[in-house]
């Protein structure tokens, strides 16, 4: 898995970060699949909800997000990267195009929710195979609501689908705390590992050595698995995005070691990765 893990985040660069303007419909029993919240009417319009969303509290509070929200009814669209190497299902309202008819929608990965192309997005999830990743929801609404997105992967997918969920305030949380010193990392892992540890959370080569380099990485890895499953459970964003996926997937998230190899991930992360076994 974690190579198949590293190995999508590569592709995952090129699914979010290449240049898009639309993309055709596939599958007309996804597209259009609506989430019913509540009876439409005239006053749950997407212009409603948006405006809902655009001022205070719907701005800031995700309480009252998620309660606008729940006045409205939703859509699940699957939209195909031009490159073929991904699928990104995306949560809007019922209203928004293409409502009925239409065969294109617009959507920009590289972007975030809520502006430009992806105005009208509320939440999104990419698929690459059998594997679901890259979770966002618009601000200020929580990850739970992209649980109706993993649900309608899980219902297409012909074969049972996992997840990986990015750690990126592992380094920070681990230097704040100096969380190597902990007694049960220490217990888990040895002298060595603890030692790689400090210094992939600080970024600086260990004691003795040039270069923060792949034998540190190597000899990192009993304490940083360890770090990284003690931090998943902490950090409350990590943790509402995996119980998201979990609305809909069996399995235990389990930490992978040098998931992702990329130098901005390895900076902040250590490059692991929580994923659903």
């Amino acid at each position: 898995m974690t190579s198949r893990a590293r190995a999508l985040c590569r592709v995952a660069a090129v699914a979010t970060r290449a240049p898009v303007t639309s993309a055709q419909h596939v599958g007309s029993s996804v597209i259009g699949r609506h989430f019913r919240r509540s009876s439409s009417t005239s006053s749950s319009s997407w212009d409603a909800l948006a405006s809902e969303l655009a001022t205070p509290p719907g701005s800031n509070d995700p309480a009252a997000a998620a309660a606008a929200l729940g006045k409205h009814e939703l859509r699940v669209d699957a939209w195909p990267h031009p490159s073929g190497v991904a699928t990104f299902w995306l949560l809007r309202h019922v209203d928004t195009p293409p409502a009925s008819g239409a065969s294109e929608i617009s959507f920009d990965p590289g972007a975030e929710l809520g502006i430009g192309d992806n105005q009208d997005v509320l939440a999104s999830v990419v698929q690459q195979a059998d594997i679901l990743y890259g979770m966002k929801t618009r601000a200020p609404l929580g990850k739970s609501i992209a649980g109706q997105l993993v649900r309608a992967a899980a219902t297409q997918s012909q074969s049972p689908l996992t997840a990986l969920v990015a750690l990126p305030r592992l380094c920070q949380w681990a230097r704040d705390g100096k969380r190597w010193n902990d007694a049960d990392i220490q217990q888990k892992s040895n002298g060595e590992a603890c030692e790689a540890a400090e210094a992939v959370a600080l970024g600086i080569p260990r004691e003795g050595h040039s270069v923060l380099g792949h034998g540190t990485f190597a000899a990192a890895e009993p304490a940083w698995v360890a770090l990284a499953e003690k931090h998943m459970f902490e950090d409350d964003a990590v943790l509402n995005e995996m119980g998201a996926y979990k609305q809909a997937l069996k399995g235990v998230f389990k930490a992978a070691h040098m998931a992702d190899g990329d130098p901005e991930y390895l900076a902040v992360a250590g490059g692991a990765m929580a994923v659903l076994r």
